[in-house]
């Protein structure tokens, strides 16, 4: 079996039991671009199993990937190992003898992603005021902001709220 891209199969002749594909995909073969948020240390790892079916192609396996991304809270970088473990699809009437996978399995690693990054459970976080790293010191200004000459984040809201009468 030989592959012209990363993710597409020549599938002419598969054997009853299928055949197992192994191999890493750059995340930018998938359009899965790194940005100030993510990043991708490593390729993602997948393990496949493609096998005939009655009309069309059985696709099952994993996928695995580590991914660095900046903490929700306190946006420290984190490595965050994301694994699809039970990867199935149901390829019905192949067009020639080329099967790609590449669409499919992007959706199945960014369903993978976990919906809040956190560098750890009990993250702090940042002071809404000052901006420090509460996980690596107390904070030392008011927690009121105006009296630390920062003006509050929702104070406008706030104000509106008063004069509405709510």
């Amino acid at each position: 079996m030989s592959k012209d891209s990363p993710l597409q199969f020549h599938i002419v002749d598969l054997p009853p039991e299928g055949v197992d594909v192994r191999g890493e995909v750059p995340f930018a073969a998938l359009a899965i671009e790194a940005d100030e948020l993510l990043s991708f240390p490593s390729p993602l790892s997948y393990e496949l199993n493609l096998a005939p079916v009655q009309d069309g192609v059985l696709v099952r396996g994993s996928l695995r990937a580590a991914v660095v991304r900046l903490c929700d809270r306190c946006l420290a970088a984190g490595e965050v190992q994301v694994t699809v473990a039970a990867v199935c699809h149901h390829v019905e009437h192949v067009e020639g003898a080329v099967l790609d996978l590449t669409e499919a399995l992007r959706e199945d690693i960014l369903l993978s992603f976990p919906q809040a990054w956190l560098c750890r459970v009990d993250c702090r976080g940042l002071c809404p005021h000052c901006g420090c790293d509460l996980n690596r010191e107390a904070c030392r200004c008011s927690r009121s902001g105006a009296a630390a000459g920062v003006e509050a984040p929702w104070g406008v809201l706030d104000d509106w709220l008063r004069r509405d009468g709510g």
